[in-house]
């Protein structure tokens, strides 16, 4: 049977083995993390088969390995496991900035292996693998983003682990991926801590929040997030967070002038900013300028349209037999009988 080894079992890596142990996957799911807290907590969650506490033991056998540590963790992960990949076998991560994570894979990684760079767009303010929550990527976007050496087939098995949990598997440039990711989650979070900061510094904090309610409890609640990840975060993606910090800066003073004119503001003008800004994220939420969901159920399934365009009909057969059999496959329950 197909082994799948996640390094790294808070909330990211047990949500993920909760995910793939409740999907049409037929496979054994490995737990590895430094934290004795961490492989406790994910041991009782009941995602992995077995979670060990050492690294190797983790990795030796592993037919796919998950990288879902903190994202500075995983240049020296990889080090460390270097020496007990199997032949053929794909590393991916599910970490939020990913030009240095491919960058290190390149670099560190044993020339058998194929890594795919991961990301899901899913996540909690919250931590730890008490926390996890295996349905968290249904209908989210997946981002995939193959090395430059990677194999097809490794593309695509990545790709089938994404349709298996729920998500949706997008295919990006690492430079886009991290602009646009800095955009729509790295900025988000600066913005609430920036917020909060601004609030709770004030000599009045103490009175103002007791005022502080749903408004502001929802523009904060990224600032409670894991201090260590977004602190990776920000160390190895800066440029594209100053780059959108500085397109929120000028958006905001602009807002700020309209408040500050000379005579008082235009009515009329702050009304349309606001209106042009609700009709922005009514579009968004209703999908309108989302291309992903647009599929009808007579359309292949994305993994299978990419694997028979990369390995063809016959490719895509010994694919399925490297996942083991769906556990809902007739040909497979006709067999039981």
């Amino acid at each position: 049977m197909t082994t799948i080894a996640i390094v790294g079992t808070g909330l990211m890596g047990t949500s993920l083995a909760l995910a793939i142990k409740s999907s049409n996957l037929k496979v054994d799911i490995v737990g590895t993390d430094y934290d004795s807290v961490a492989r406790s907590g994910a041991q009782k969650s009941g995602a992995f088969k077995k979670v060990e506490s050492r690294l190797s033991n983790a990795i030796r056998g592993a037919d796919v390995v998950v990288f879902a540590t903190p994202i500075q963790a995983m240049r020296e992960m990889m080090e460390s496991a270097a020496n007990d990949f199997e032949e053929g076998c794909v590393v991916t991560d599910v970490g939020s900035s990913k030009k240095v994570v491919l960058q290190w894979a390149e670099e560190v990684l044993p020339k058998h292996v194929s890594f795919v760079g991961g990301h899901p767009m899913a996540g909690k303010e919250l931590s730890g693998p008490k926390n996890a929550d295996g349905t968290m990527f249904k209908g989210k976007a997946y981002c995939i983003v193959p090395s430059v050496n990677a194999e097809r087939a490794a593309v695509s098995s990545v790709t089938t682990i994404a349709e298996a949990i729920g998500a949706k598997p997008f295919f990006i440039g690492v430079d886009e991926h991290d602009s646009f990711v800095a955009a729509v989650s790295h900025l988000p979070f600066m913005m609430s801590v920036a917020l909060m900061g601004t609030a709770s510094k004030s000599a009045n904090w103490d009175d103002i929040a007791q005022l502080a309610s749903s408004g502001f409890s929802d523009l904060s609640r990224l600032a409670a997030g894991d201090p260590v990840m977004h602190r990776d975060i920000c160390v190895t993606n800066p440029e594209p967070i100053v780059a959108w910090m500085d397109s929120y800066i000028r958006e905001l003073y602009e807002l700020r002038n309209m408040l500050a004119k000379e005579g008082g503001p235009d009515p009329d003008a702050l009304h349309e900013v606001f209106e042009e800004a609700m009709n922005a994220r009514a579009r968004w939420k209703a999908g309108i300028l989302t291309k992903i969901d647009r599929v009808t159920s007579d359309i292949p399934s994305f993994a299978e349209s990419m694997g028979e365009v990369f390995m063809g009909r016959r490719g895509m057969e010994a694919q399925k037999k490297f996942f083991g059999r769906l556990k809902d496959d007739p040909a497979n329950k006709a067999k039981k009988k």
